[in-house]
C-alpha cells in the first residue's frame, strides 16, 4: 500500500489556487455582482447564484473605503464554462466584511 503524503497549505495553494468558497448573498434569488476590480464602483462583468461555488485567488482581502466592504479575488466558471477572474464582496463567500 502507497504511503499518502499530506499537502501543507502552502502546497495545497500551489494545487488549487486557493480554497473553494461558497456564494451565499443571504437573500433567495439574490445574486452576487462579480466586478472588474475590487470596488463596488467597478464594473460588474457576471452575477453568480447562490450555492455557485468559486475558487479564491489568495486570502488577501481588498478594502473599499467607499463601500467600506472587503473584496476578495475569485475564479468562476461562466455560463460557457470558461474560466474568469473577478473581484466579489469577501462577506457573500464567508470572509470577514
Amino acid at each position: 500500500m502507497e504511503k499518502k503524503i499530506e499537502l501543507s497549505l502552502d502546497q495545497m495553494e500551489e494545487v488549487t489556487g486557493g480554497v473553494n468558497r461558497t456564494v451565499n448573498t443571504g437573500v433567495a434569488g439574490l445574486k452576487a455582482a462579480v466586478r472588474k476590480e475590487a470596488s463596488k464602483g467597478s464594473k460588474q462583468i457576471a452575477s453568480l447564484s447562490n450555492g455557485t461555488v468559486v475558487d479564491t485567488v489568495s486570502d488577501t482581502l481588498v478594502f473599499d473605503p467607499v463601500s467600506k466592504r472587503n473584496f476578495v479575488e475569485v475564479t468562476f466558471y461562466d455560463q460557457s464554462g470558461t474560466a474568469r477572474r473577478g473581484w466579489v464582496a469577501a462577506s457573500i463567500l464567508g470572509m470577514p466584511r
